[in-house]
């Protein structure tokens, strides 16, 4: 009798905590989202008002961004200084595919970042700020969205993982 406690229990346990990494996926996703809206509106800023070198911007918002999104720009600015790379284009696009092992951003979002990549040093200063615009509106909806989801489905998640852990303890018993 003291082992099947034991068991159901550790059962219990481990769905509930199941349903708490469900929702703290979309809580991590949020944060990587909102770092990566930080770093675009440092960007724009300094496309608008400073005219700063593409390499030496993204080293500044590298500083000013933490996580994935930190360390993307990081990397894509290393990688501009050094001239890996036959454009800026290629090297945004294989950082943030390579970020994508470290990140929980989704095949969509990486998606509307590559492209994003694909504007960058071709288009007239105006041209490269919708392009921002666009990219900053594409972060903001998903966010909203994450949010929604969290507050309808947040609590869902976990009362799931304890409701499915009791469902399987009263099964197995």
């Amino acid at each position: 009798m003291f082992i099947e406690g034991i068991g159901a229990i550790l059962v219990v346990s481990a769905t509930t905590l199941v349903g708490f990494a469900f929702a703290a996926k979309e809580k991590y996703r949020l944060k990587e989202l909102e770092e990566i809206e930080r770093g675009i509106l440092l960007m724009k800023n300094q496309i608008s008002y400073l005219g700063t070198p593409l390499a030496a911007l993204l080293e500044q918002i590298s500083w000013k961004t933490e996580g994935v999104a930190g360390q993307a720009f990081q990397n894509i600015a290393v990688r501009m200084e050094e001239r890996q790379g036959d454009s800026a284009e290629e090297i945004w696009e294989s950082t943030w595919l390579e970020v994508e092992k470290k990140s929980y951003l989704t095949a969509v979002d990486l998606e509307e970042l590559t492209a994003f990549g694909r504007t960058l040093g071709f288009l007239e200063k105006e041209q490269q700020e919708g392009s921002i615009d666009m990219l900053l509106h594409y972060l903001q909806e998903k966010q909203e969205r994450i949010k929604k989801r969290l507050d309808k489905n947040g609590r869902l998640y976990y009362s799931m993982g304890v409701l499915s852990g009791l469902l399987l303890v009263i099964t197995l018993l």
